[in-house]
């Protein structure tokens, strides 16, 4: 009987380990990866002033570029009241001739507890806190993104901490992690313009434009054409989109079970071309359990926003301004696979 259940053990210990070796070989070792494209120079008038070249030297040079559509209206223009001459960083504050950030921080008791999940989110209490970064940009090359070791593909991360300040970022969030396996077909991924990957998916895509605009579509939506002439600037594919079309709190939402539950959060909401905000809801502590999505959604509803999107969360969630950390993670930093960064953009030719 001891022989037996010893060899028992020991065939659950060598299927677990089998089934840890595929999990490491397909998701954590990196695999051959694509470096990313950097920004072209870009003249005044929105043209690129360097292309990818015609005969490709490298796998970066097999990629696509989107049209560079930009907003008629100059957002230094339009913002001017939120711009100033010099850069002025204050704790929760930053403020240049190209960006304006500012951050509140807000807490509050629920008083609901999450009962989900055979009860293992109730220890966490009824408690809420999220950290908003509301955000004015004078061009939308203010508004980056980067992948973890300047590399796309699976198995590739690194502290947002890191990338931010390679980036000189006056602000960072996680991304959306884009090689997340739950997504069939893993969707399509543009980022600062540049197509790195193009196929369907059952989530939901967000898309920011070069012009500013930003664009949710449903699964069977995304037509790669029309996301080129249209301009798209940047794309994520974890979902789901917070807000219906008329910029009211959505109900239902279209995710699995456990995106459902109460979690540390991250979301991009928009305003208007120009003005965005960023959220980072803490999570799994005492002071904020996390927040289902039904009260982030109410969130950004009540801030005026015209759409929001939910991007990856957990121990991804993860903000930083000026250098510092700025919400409350659950567990020190975690490497995360691409990242949201605020820059000062780049410098148009004449």
């Amino acid at each position: 009987m001891k022989k037996w259940v010893l060899g028992i053990a020991a065939d659950l210990i060598i299927a677990a380990l089998v089934v840890l070796a595929i999990w490491a070989v397909n998701y954590k070792i990196p695999q051959k990866g694509i470096k990313e494209v950097k920004f072209p120079q870009i003249g005044a008038e929105g043209e690129l002033g360097q292309d990818l070249p015609e005969e490709p030297e490298t796998q970066s040079d097999l990629l696509m570029r989107t049209h560079v559509v930009l907003d008629a209206q100059d957002w230094h223009e339009k913002f001017a009241g939120k711009f100033t001459d010099t850069v002025i960083a204050a704790e929760d504050s930053y403020t240049s001739p190209n960006l304006s950030i500012q951050l509140s921080y807000s807490q509050y008791d629920t008083g609901i507890l999450d009962r989900s999940s055979s009860g293992k989110h109730i220890k966490y209490g009824t408690e809420v806190s999220y950290v908003l970064a509301d955000i004015y940009v004078g061009d939308i090359t203010c508004f980056q993104t980067a992948f973890a070791q300047g590399t796309y593909g699976v198995g590739y991360s690194e502290k947002l901490s890191d990338m931010s300040r390679e980036m000189k970022a006056a602000l960072a969030v996680n991304g959306d992690s884009y090689s997340n396996n739950r997504h069939k077909d893993n969707g399509t991924i543009i980022r600062n313009g540049v197509i790195y990957r193009s196929s369907q998916t059952d989530a939901e895509t967000c898309v920011l434009n070069w012009d500013g605009t930003m664009d949710i579509y449903s699964p069977g939506q995304i037509d790669l054409q029309r996301l080129i002439d249209k301009g798209a600037y940047q794309s994520w594919i974890f979902g789901p989109s917070l807000l219906d079309e008329n910029g009211k709190a959505k109900k239902s939402f279209l995710t699995w079970d456990y995106i459902k539950q109460s979690h540390p959060r991250t979301a991009v909401g928009y305003y208007e071309p120009g003005h965005y905000c960023l959220l980072l809801a803490d999570g799994r502590q005492e002071s904020s359990r996390g927040m289902f999505l039904e009260e982030m959604a109410k969130v950004f509803e009540d801030l005026g926003c015209r759409a929001a999107y939910n991007l990856d969360g957990g121990h991804c969630s993860f903000m930083t301004f000026e250098g510092r950390v700025a919400n409350h993670p659950y567990k020190p930093e975690h490497e995360v696979a691409d990242g949201i960064f605020i820059t000062e953009g780049l410098q148009w030719e004449d």
